[in-house]
């Protein structure tokens, strides 16, 4: 299935199985942050904010996530003036 993803602000059209899970779809999009921790979403390694409310991204379909705004851990401290990126 053809999916429309919104990634910290970034629109991806990537093509999935139906069954996908948004970690894994994160994932091979190049967004690595999330990570899995265990099958029934206790570690929070694979959180993610979803419309700005945690979401476990491997215990949510990626076809579930289409038409929300989804902010992985990779876009958090790049704000220039500040951070580990300040230039």
């Amino acid at each position: 299935m053809n999916l429309s993803l919104t990634i910290n602000g970034t629109s991806h059209e990537t093509t999935c199985p139906a069954g996908e899970s948004l970690l894994s779809a994160l994932r091979r999009l190049g967004y690595y942050g999330a990570k899995f921790g265990d099958e029934h979403g206790l570690t929070g390694a694979d959180t993610v904010l979803l419309d700005s409310k945690t979401v476990n991204a491997g215990l949510i379909l990626a076809a579930q996530a289409v038409g929300h705004t989804i902010v992985t851990i990779e876009a958090l401290g790049q704000v220039p003036d500040q951070g580990w990126k300040k230039t």
